[in-house]
């Protein structure tokens, strides 16, 4: 089963002149309708609580908390040049927050139960006390963080597949080894917030428990699959997660704006088909997926579909997905990276 998570207030949060918009969820739900997938009886949608403002103070400092709040108070506040409030992003940051953790509660019920948080404002920057890259507060980690205090999960795997590192997921449980946080993203040589780099591994509990994947400009589909399947596969497997939530970002399609990494909408059909299998294999299918970024409007929706279809059974995208990827031929570059890493994670995962 999968679940939808939405709810009018996340439209309501809008920044001048950034990408970052109400009609990107237009799009994702436009998408949603025209195909028909609510009438599968394979997919449902819900509707989320807010989280209290003191719940926030579980993963961000109270300093943070105000300053965006008091920003929607003012109404448009520049609390970064691209992270800006209007006077309801604070009641639907809290809305954002309240839709993974619904998320989460939802699938860790039962087998093969995925929720997809379709919220905004996004999370996966927002640090413990910063709100920057669209970001305000860190919807995934909150719900990440209730499931391991509240409902005692014991192992958690974050996989990002934005454009762009994760940063805030990092931050926020970079000593902690019950949340392991794998990441595929452009190299930060290029690429906001120019973190992420492979030996950005944890400390102290969590060393080793932050895996970066950074990955060179245009990579194209075959060899991003090439990193996901030499990295993120055997250590989430060794790893064991319980869950396993995605930061789920449409910027890496080729064109995007904001992004580099030249992929194709066939490619988020197939990097989805291996987090499905792997949950299925680990976690009993159980998945968590945020809604990140992703500004090719054109493409939006499709990739969209491409990312869900195998999560529904009824519903297929493409049949030969895997057979029509972008490829970029970027081999050498990606090797000497996949090699490097290799070595900086011996100590800690078997990967061949």
């Amino acid at each position: 089963m999968l679940t939808f998570i939405e709810h009018e207030d996340y439209y309501k949060h809008k920044m001048p002149q950034i990408l970052e918009s109400p009609r990107r969820l237009k799009i994702i739900k436009k998408a949603i309708k025209e195909t028909g997938l609510l009438d599968s009886p394979n997919v449902k949608m819900a509707s989320p609580e807010a989280v209290k403002e003191k719940d926030l103070y579980a993963i961000h400092t109270e300093q943070l908390v105000d300053t965006v709040k008091h920003g929607s108070m003012v109404g448009v506040t520049a609390i970064t040049g691209d992270t800006i409030t209007n006077e309801f992003t604070f009641l639907a940051g809290l809305r954002a927050v309240g839709g993974a953790k619904l998320a989460a509660e939802i699938a860790i019920k039962q087998p093969n139960s995925v929720a997809y948080a379709l919220a905004r404002p996004p999370g996966h920057h927002a640090t413990r006390s910063n709100a920057m890259g669209f970001c305000f507060f860190n919807n995934g980690a909150f719900a990440a963080n209730y499931l391991t205090k509240v409902q005692k999960i014991k192992r958690i795997a974050i996989i990002d597949i934005d454009n762009h590192y994760g940063n805030g997921m990092a931050d926020l449980f970079y000593d902690r080894s019950d949340v392991l946080t794998l990441s595929l993203h452009a190299d930060p040589k290029f690429s906001f917030p120019f973190q992420g780099r492979t030996t950005e591994i944890g400390e102290r509990e969590g060393e080793g428990f932050n895996v970066c994947v950074p990955l060179p400009m245009e990579i194209g589909d075959t060899e991003y699959l090439t990193a996901f399947d030499r990295v993120i596969i055997p250590v989430v497997r060794e790893y064991k997660p319980e869950v396993i939530f995605v930061s789920t970002g449409y910027d890496g399609l080729l064109g995007d704006p904001y992004g580099y990494l030249g992929q194709s909408v066939l490619g988020f059909q197939v990097i989805m088909e291996r987090i499905s299998n792997l949950a299925k294999e680990v976690c009993e299918g159980k998945i968590v997926m945020t809604l990140e970024g992703g500004y090719k409007f054109n493409e939006l929706g499709q990739a969209f579909l491409a990312s869900v279809s195998p999560l529904i059974p009824d519903y297929e995208f493409s049949k030969e997905a895997e057979s029509n990827l972008s490829s970029s031929g970027s081999k050498g570059q990606l090797k000497n990276t996949l090699d490097e890493l290799k070595n900086i994670l011996k100590p800690y995962w078997r990967i061949d």
